[in-house]
């Protein structure tokens, strides 16, 4: 029984480990995130009162259980022993986000309060036991430990003393300490954190991806619903209307996934990529709950215009521009992120002109009188165009990687 308790040395995981797929511990702490996202994808209240500031609270919202995943996520991709110290840290972890989860329920009403800084302060202080491992037993990675141990517990000393400030210092001092939040890992890891796995990496950020997207998922299904349930018009609408969010979620999954990640990562493995790639993707992330959260707004502007009772009636050009306004931040993030990860492509430009072009006729189009529904459909050929385009880019590139 002692034997089975003795803590065994932490290891750097291999890089070019081959097969190195996420694990069931890793897609059990996922599942917090589920809850968390959907939580922080709830602004679009705000939205129908026509409140931007909404979006400006979503992004602090969002920030906060993304860094909480990122941090774990990368730790894992480098070393995760998978002992039971180990798992029972993870544990912790989890329950540390899950308090996260629960400030993000009512971050919107009330704010970053004691239960979202204690839920960092547990997650913190269980990475912080895995981050004191590395220092005393990975030869070669001690800086990099001991600068991640020494700016996790600042970072939480800070987060504890900004829940006694004076309200008015709070503001100023919460976008302060979120460029500390994200300097701090550039710090830490600029000269030692090198041994995490691309595929590996690829796959978590594959997997958060198809999180955010079951926003969108979850906007359908409550518009389907709602016709099914309220509309005099449910036949068409739900046909119609519920059809084209399908296949705008379904376009994006597409064109995501069509960008080979883990094989950039792999072949063109640069220091800065872990930067590039990790705060890339936050706006990806943030768009696509987001844009899961403007299609209430299109369920809402729908009914309004079918003269169905709706409590808030909303323009089908307002909620039309909302959604437009995350499509074009994906589009735009994912192109940019390609462009400078990836520097053989050559239809990056091309692509994304074509699909602004193809956006902006589709909310000018619904200004001028067509139905939402059918700007909608006007709007997938901005996906699709830039699918070809980057399919096209594959075939050319990864065809002379092979050679």
């Amino acid at each position: 029984m002692i034997g089975r308790l003795k803590i065994k040395p932490i290891q750097a995981r291999n890089p070019n480990e081959p097969n190195r797929p996420s694990t069931t511990l890793e897609l059990l702490f996922d599942l917090v995130y589920v809850i968390a996202v959907a939580a922080a994808a709830g602004f679009y209240d705000r939205l129908s009162e026509h409140d931007l500031s909404g979006f400006l609270t979503f992004i602090v919202a969002f920030f906060i259980l993304w860094n909480a995943w990122t941090s774990f996520t990368w730790f894992a991709s480098g070393y995760d022993p998978d002992d039971w110290f180990y798992r029972l840290s993870v544990m912790f972890q989890m329950f540390g986000s899950l308090m996260i989860a629960a400030n993000i329920h009512q971050f919107y009403e009330q704010g970053l309060t004691w239960i979202g800084v204690t839920g960092y302060a547990i997650m913190r202080l269980a990475s912080c036991s895995q981050w004191w491992r590395v220092y005393r037993q990975v030869p070669g990675h001690k800086k990099v430990a001991g600068r991640s141990m020494v700016g996790l517990l600042t970072l939480q000393a800070l987060w504890i003393i900004w829940l006694f400030l004076p309200s008015a210092l709070q503001t100023p001092a919460l976008f302060l300490f979120i460029a500390a939040e994200l300097l701090m890992p550039v710090w830490a890891r600029s000269e030692q954190f090198d041994n995490w796995h691309p595929g590996h990496i690829a796959e978590r950020y594959g997997l958060l991806t198809i999180i955010v997207l079951g926003e969108g998922v979850v906007g359908v299904s409550n518009s389907i619903q709602y016709f099914l349930v309220n509309s005099t018009s449910a036949a068409s609408s739900i046909l119609l209307l519920g059809s084209s969010l399908v296949a705008l979620v379904f376009s994006l999954w597409w064109l995501y996934f069509i960008v080979p990640f883990d094989t950039i990562l792999n072949k063109e493995r640069r220091r800065h990529d872990l930067f590039l790639f990790g705060y890339g993707h936050f706006f990806i992330f943030a768009a696509l709950a987001g844009l899961g959260s403007m299609l209430n707004l299109v369920t809402e502007s729908v009914a309004g215009e079918n003269g169905d009772s709706v409590q808030k009636v909303i323009s089908e050009p307002y909620a039309m521009g909302m959604l437009m306004s995350m499509l074009v931040v994906f589009l735009l993030t994912l192109t940019i992120l390609r462009e400078l990860m990836c520097r053989r492509s050559s239809h990056n430009v091309i692509a994304m002109l074509l699909a602004l072009t193809i956006i902006g006729l589709s909310y000018t189009a619904v200004t001028q009188g067509l139905p939402i529904t059918y700007g909608i459909w006007l709007s997938i050929l901005a996906p699709v165009v830039m699918i070809w385009y980057f399919g096209q880019d594959n075939k050319h590139w990864l065809v002379k990687e092979d050679v």
